[in-house]
């Protein structure tokens, strides 16, 4: 009886708390339902400095989350966003060509048409000394047919045979006496073939030779005035001893027939050495002392100096 009594008691006490339990569990399974099928209030902007991945309060971080917009991160240059980089193409600024390769290439083309004008340069100074030796050549060949035409002019006597060139015939003031020493003939017309066939360089050999065996004979003043023709066709000229010679004639020998030529030569000489005026005093001192002559000289000197002077 009393345990009987006993369980009635615990029925009693335990009846509302099961009843209590009960009714909490339907609470929360209907506001459950409710919160599903209630639409959420729009979420309110975050402030700038909260954390932009952060859950909002209030919501399951494992239902469906509303769109949410991220700031731009830029991993671009000048700190712009990389999206916008991307969406908008910016303008193209002009680029420039450096400075550096414009000067280097005007450098350049300024250097070859440098080196062109240097090449035809040369060309003009190697036509001009050509066209120099030729002119040399042939005024010395036209000495050598005057001479030739004097020599024969003069009654020149000639042991060589046909092919012996003719020895010029001095002026009677023009040797030691006007005495052709033995052999000497012989030896001038050797040294004057050797001009003739413009070997100038055996040539000024063979006329010192001359000098040296015969320095007093009947042709020692041609032979000098032959050393001054050719110390200035040989390579290179030889200006000094081509004064030394044709002073030595008109020192030695003022009276021979080639005395005005020297005198022409010493003038041409002395210019070429730019003693401009001491070549016009021998220039001017031909056309004085042989102006009324029709020696060549004279009119050689007259247009060198209107060339020059």
């Amino acid at each position: 009886m009393s345990k009987l009594l006993v369980a009635s008691g615990l029925v009693l006490v335990t009846g509302p708390l099961s009843f209590q339990l009960r009714a909490q569990d339907y609470v929360d399974v209907e506001a459950e339902r409710s919160g599903r099928t209630t639409p959420a209030a729009p979420a309110t902007a975050a402030p700038a400095s909260a954390d932009p991945y952060a859950t909002p309060s209030g919501t399951d971080p494992y239902s469906v989350q509303p769109t949410q917009s991220y700031p731009a991160t830029s991993y671009g240059m000048d700190s712009a966003p990389a999206g916008s980089a991307i969406g908008a193409p910016a303008s193209a600024a002009p680029v420039a060509a450096p400075a550096g390769g414009q000067n280097m290439g005007t450098l350049y083309i300024q250097m070859q048409q440098l080196q062109q004008e240097v090449m035809r340069l040369n060309g003009i100074v190697e036509e001009q000394a050509n066209e120099l030796r030729k002119l040399k050549s042939q005024s010395l060949e036209r000495y050598v047919d005057l001479d030739r035409r004097l020599s024969s002019m003069g009654g020149g006597s000639s042991t060589g045979g046909a092919s012996a060139a003719p020895v010029p015939a001095p002026s009677p003031a023009g040797g030691s006496g006007g005495t052709e020493l033995p052999g000497e003939g012989d030896a001038y017309r050797s040294a004057y073939a050797l001009v003739r066939g413009q070997q100038f360089d055996q040539a000024v050999e063979s006329f010192n030779q001359f000098l040296r065996r015969y320095p007093d004979g009947r042709y020692a003043a041609n032979a000098h005035y032959w050393l001054g023709e050719l110390y200035l066709v040989i390579d290179p000229p030889d200006l000094e001893a081509s004064r030394q010679s044709f002073s030595l004639l008109l020192d030695r020998y003022p009276d021979n027939a080639k005395a005005p030529d020297a005198m022409y030569k010493l003038g041409k000489v002395q210019f070429l050495k730019g003693n401009r005026e001491r070549s016009k005093e021998y220039l001017d001192r031909v056309i004085r002392e042989y102006g009324n002559t029709n020696n060549s000289a004279v009119k050689l000197s007259r247009d060198f100096l209107a060339e020059n002077f």
